[in-house]
């Protein structure tokens, strides 16, 4: 049987927010790796990083026909060759 409208959007309204939430957890994780008394890392990695979880949010929400602009350092990450070192 299918399911009304209703129902979807109530599935809808328990979901995404449950899983916004839980993706908003797990950036907050993140920023814990940003104590340089703890960690070390390369800026190449961190920008590629970056710019993948910049793709990935880009793509989520053309999936709700919306358009994300997206920069790293004043360029669009729809147009950084990731094939070359990032660094400098």
């Amino acid at each position: 049987m299918a399911q009304s409208s209703a129902e979807k959007r109530d599935r809808f309204g328990r979901m995404f927010p449950a899983r916004v939430e839980k993706l908003v957890k797990q950036l907050d994780l993140l920023t814990n790796c940003t104590s340089k008394s703890n960690y070390e890392w390369s800026e190449d990695v961190v920008k590629r990083a970056w710019i993948e979880i910049a793709v990935a949010f880009q793509e989520t929400a053309a999936a709700y026909d919306l358009k994300l602009d997206i920069s790293l350092n004043g360029d669009e990450v729809q147009f950084i060759d990731t094939t070359k070192p990032l660094e400098g």
